[in-house]
């Protein structure tokens, strides 16, 4: 078998074909499509073609199996890890992946299902949204601001008037730019309404979703975005894994007798992450139920202070989530 390393770009890819001995067949360019990959491996037959994981890999990956190639994606960080070298060319790159192939020097990622993929998509759109109606109000804010205006604390569904009646109050000149930039965020916001009512009605569908939102805190994104980025949970023996996976454990630095704990290591996905953290904020400040997770973070928080005590139940939180899909058991709120 030979081995094949691609380094994807969204225009144009180098690709590299390797024997296992380690020396080089070919090196080339492609244009990154079907018919430059089709093109590029012509005459090659069951190569193992290796890609880092990117937002292209999935399309790119499909590409090359139905050219009857090998795929295999790997993790970014830890090919960094295996290689060093202070001379960095797209060309060195496919070179280097595919003599990672050749030896096995690497770790391959889960590819992630269709569905899994779609909608971990529509939550990134959604959060998107989210980030741009935060700009546009900041925008707004900022421009008020600078005629002595402060809005202070407002609901969304009060933003428009608030920002008119101040205007109107205090610097009538402003209120042309002012309503163009409210019809932007006005815009963004109903996209945003849209979009998070299609989300919650796909999760409504989904039983998985169902049995974790018996959890307090976990609603409808954060079970979402729990399904779509574990995807398939029988790949984690354990439910620590799935909290050290999504970057919830603290670091650690270890030389010797000597051992340090520090913050956690904010690896895998930032969204999930984020959306766990929230759930357990709501968990201790506004979940009625009583329950057992709920009392030990309370005591978290009395002896290391909020912040901490999210952290501890967000990772909390992903262990057990992981046990009740595996079991399929609700959530046992005494027992948590």
């Amino acid at each position: 078998m030979n081995y094949c390393g691609i380094d994807l770009a969204s225009k144009a890819s180098a690709l590299c074909v390797m024997e296992k001995s380690g020396e080089i067949v070919s090196e080339l360019e492609c244009s990154t499509d079907a018919d430059g990959f089709a093109q590029a491996l012509r005459g090659h037959q069951g190569l193992r073609c290796v890609i880092e994981a990117s937002p292209l890999c999935e399309w790119v990956a499909g590409i090359l199996e139905s050219l009857g190639h090998e795929v295999v994606v790997i993790d970014p960080r830890k090919a960094k890890a295996v290689i060093t070298t202070k001379k960095k060319t797209d060309k060195l790159d496919a070179r280097n992946l595919a003599r990672m192939g050749a030896t096995g020097w690497y770790t391959e990622v889960h590819r992630k299902s269709a569905e899994a993929r779609l909608l971990r998509s529509q939550l990134v759109a959604r959060k998107g949204l989210v980030g741009a109606q935060r700009q546009q109000s900041n925008r707004i804010r900022g421009l008020l601001r600078a005629h002595g205006v402060r809005l202070g604390k407002v609901a969304s569904a009060e933003f428009e008037r608030r920002v008119i009646e101040s205007a109107q109050q205090r610097c009538a000149g402003l209120l042309p730019a002012l309503r163009v930039l409210l019809e932007v965020w006005v815009t963004i916001r109903a996209a945003l309404v849209q979009l998070t009512k299609h989300i919650k009605g796909l999760v409504r569908q989904d039983e998985v979703c169902g049995l974790l939102m018996t959890v307090p805190g976990v609603g409808p994104l954060v079970s979402c975005a729990y399904v779509a980025t574990i995807d398939d949970p029988r790949r984690f023996a354990k439910g620590t894994e799935v909290a050290a996976y999504l970057g919830l454990v603290p670091s650690v630095h270890q030389s010797g007798d000597t051992e340090y704990r520090g913050r956690i290591t904010k690896e895998g996905d930032g969204l999930v992450r984020y959306l766990l953290v929230e759930a357990a904020h709501v968990l201790l400040t506004r979940a009625r139920s009583d329950s057992a997770l709920k009392r030990w973070g309370k005591r978290i928080e009395k002896r290391k202070g909020a912040a901490k005590a999210k952290v501890a139940v967000a990772r909390k939180l992903a262990i057990i989530l992981h046990r009740m899909w595996l079991s399929g058991m609700p959530f046992q709120g005494q027992a948590a």
